[in-house]
């Protein structure tokens, strides 16, 4: 009687949450996080701009580098990143990052967004004329609205292994040197 009632209670939860339809996300917001957030990160990397790069994340970000084990936060995680892309610019090299954005999920209020996708950074040493492929990246970004402008708050990631198809085949992708 009690595995009948277990498995009656599991069975009506998988209908009860598995049938929801997928919530449609307004186009409009998609293209505000993309202009809020995206295409300023990457003119960031390639202008070598660490106040731009900063503007884009929220003063309390939380910031998570999966393969190191590591969780860094606010001004000192700001710092370090801004520091960082200065740094390439100071040498005379150049950086690259483009975004494949997988999903979205948005609150009901609108003000706070959840999105995955892949990152693919490139560079580029001082005296070199092609780009040189580092790498890509899965990440995972909680993102709220701060006086009107979407912000990054959570920020996580990890390398991964894919191919160029399935960067390039994503939902949206964003690349300012396609």
């Amino acid at each position: 009687m009690k595995h009948s009632i277990i498995v009656l209670l599991f069975l009506s939860m998988t209908v009860v949450f598995g049938q929801q339809p997928k919530k449609e996300i307004n186009p409009e917001t998609v293209e505000a996080i993309k202009n809020d957030i995206w295409v300023p990160f990457m003119e960031a990397y390639d202008q070598g701009d660490s106040s731009k790069l900063k503007s884009i994340h929220s003063k309390d970000i939380v910031r998570v580098t999966i393969a190191q084990n590591q969780i860094e936060t606010g001004a000192y995680y700001l710092d370090s990143f801004g520091n960082y892309v200065q740094s390439v610019k100071e040498k005379g090299d150049k950086i690259n990052i483009a975004f494949a954005i997988l999903s979205t999920a948005i609150d009901d209020s609108g003000n706070i967004a959840y999105q995955t996708g892949y990152y693919r950074f490139s560079s580029q040493n001082k005296g070199n004329t092609g780009q040189s492929f580092v790498g890509y990246g899965f990440f995972n970004v909680g993102l709220r609205r701060e006086n009107g402008t979407w912000k990054i708050w959570l920020d996580s990631d990890n390398h991964t292994k894919i191919t160029a198809d399935q960067f390039n085949n994503a939902p949206f992708v964003y690349d300012l040197n396609p």
